[in-house]
């Protein structure tokens, strides 16, 4: 009789599925000479960053945990916290695209923002965050009076 415990055991040297590495290498190849792309191994994924040269461009990245992504686009807010399942992935190249396209506006208020993005079926994604400081008060309609930035294309 053969011992069979630890067969079915993961083997931890070999690399995590990634759902979105296909996604960061097109966007490395086309964005050649128009902004930097960097994929880094994280504990469990990996992290993409996506800095244009384009100082009015929008930089932006995400976090691919294989079961989880975790899209940035905003200083504060732009957070979309995903599943990896394909039309999450899909959402997650369209809004990369639409930034990459410039059509990403972000509203700042103090501690705060509000991201923007339009997809190319025109429909609008807008994710609100912010880090509060103690003793804060509320800013009631906030994004109508604060500064907003329309940001460029790479291109």
């Amino acid at each position: 009789m053969t011992d069979e415990r630890g067969l079915d055991e993961p083997d931890t040297d070999q690399p995590p599925r990634t759902p979105t590495l296909k996604v960061a290498r097109q966007l490395a190849k086309e964005l050649a000479g128009v902004a930097t792309v960097e994929v880094d191994r994280v504990k469990g994924g990996i992290s993409v960053s996506i800095t244009p040269s384009n100082p009015d461009a929008r930089a932006f990245g995400w976090t691919d945990f294989s079961d989880e992504l975790i899209l940035g686009v905003g200083d504060y807010g732009g957070r979309w916290e995903l599943e990896a399942g394909p039309e999450d992935v899909a959402l997650l190249e369209d809004i990369a695209r639409s930034v990459i396209a410039g059509r990403v506006r972000e509203v700042f208020a103090a501690g705060r923002s509000a991201v923007s993005v339009t997809l190319a079926n025109g429909s609008v994604e807008t994710e609100i965050g912010g880090e509060v400081p103690a003793g804060c008060l509320p800013l009631p309609f906030w994004r109508r009076w604060s500064r907003s930035v329309q940001y460029a294309p790479y291109r």
